[in-house]
């Protein structure tokens, strides 16, 4: 099910629950007004493993069409008592990444249109222009300037390039998805992403948002800190975090506050964060305190997106005028010394 079909339905089955329904006619609602015949099949396969005794987070789990954190999410709302507050977070969850898909989608796809019509100018002018040029010059004789044999001689290994770096791109794309699963593939991979520098800081912000959201969820419900970690390590799939969160159970098993071992991870959690958290900790107000920075994050994800619109499309346009004069300055430049050389 894709992030707008769950909004619906986590959204649906909130208001139905909460407007006093049992689940079995809260579900049999949702069924028949499904429209979409993959989602009902999906409806009806959770219905009849629900009234066979399974829990719902276990039939979202077994349906194989969610991911582990509507699973845990769900798992947490029924062990706690609170499922509806659990359903509502989702909704809201998923209504974000939405809202956040289209920004990103507003933000990129003009600057993406933008390269690729300079990759597809770059190459032609390599594999058309250039060679046509060269041609010219090669009849009228002389030396050309270093940047046009340059460009020249780029512009002859071009198809050498142009395959090689193909298959460069489609072997480690092949590889990524063979070994994706494996730990030492994830950490490198997160490295990379983590070091991307505009990239790097939103999917910090985003992890960072969805770690206090979700344990919010979990403190204000009851559950001990330390019980709390350990349901959002299976919940949590990015690879640093998982780790940070094995390494803050242990430090909490160990007695140590929850702030100091965020701490330890300073290229994870921001400074200001754990600073929050410790007065949170220090004044009994921690849930409090992670739904505030739950959604101090967000807001300044969302920021974080809108500029990154703003900022990358002239940055792509530059680089567009850049390339396409260096490589019209490079042919020309022979003509404007023959010029002078018949004047």
């Amino acid at each position: 099910m894709n992030d707008t079909s769950k909004e619906t339905l986590f959204s649906e089955l909130h208001s139905l629950l909460a407007s006093g329904l049992d689940f079995s006619r809260a579900f049999r609602l949702l069924i028949d007004g499904e429209d979409h015949d993959d989602n009902r099949s999906v409806l009806e396969s959770l219905y009849i493993n629900i009234v066979a005794g399974s829990s719902l987070w276990l039939a979202l789990e077994n349906c194989g069409k969610f991911s582990p954190l509507d699973c845990g999410v769900v798992r947490i709302g029924e062990e706690t008592g609170r499922l509806a507050e659990s359903l509502s977070f989702l909704t809201d969850y998923y209504h974000k990444k939405i809202e956040q898909a289209r920004m990103i989608s507003s933000a990129v796809s003009y600057p993406l249109i933008i390269l690729a019509m300079a990759i597809v100018v770059v190459i032609f002018m390599l594999a058309v222009i250039v060679p046509m040029f060269e041609q010219v010059y090669s009849r009228m004789g002389g030396e050309l300037p270093a940047m046009t044999q340059w460009i020249i001689s780029i512009s002859k290994k071009f198809p050498i390039y142009a395959t090689l770096w193909g298959l460069i791109i489609t072997s480690a794309g092949v590889l990524l998805y063979m070994f994706r699963g494996k730990n030492n593939v994830r950490s490198t991979l997160s490295k990379f992403i983590l070091a991307i520098p505009l990239t790097g800081v939103m999917v910090r912000k985003s992890n960072q948002a969805s770690l206090c959201k979700l344990l919010y969820l979990l403190t204000s419900s009851g559950v001990p800190l330390l019980s709390g970690i350990i349901m959002l390590r299976s919940i949590v799939r990015f690879y640093p975090y998982e780790c940070s969160l094995d390494a803050v159970a242990k430090g909490l098993e160990r007695g140590e506050s929850f702030s100091t071992n965020l701490e330890k991870f300073p290229r994870l959690y921001e400074k200001k964060l754990t600073t929050l958290l410790r007065v949170g900790e220090e004044t009994g107000r921690l849930p409090n305190m992670l739904q505030r920075q739950g959604e101090d994050l967000v807001r300044e994800l969302e920021h974080r997106l809108r500029g990154f619109g703003s900022m990358i499309e002239p940055v792509l346009i530059l680089l567009v005028g850049v390339l396409v004069a260096v490589i019209l300055i490079s042919m020309y430049m022979p003509m404007f010394r023959l010029g002078s050389i018949m004047g």
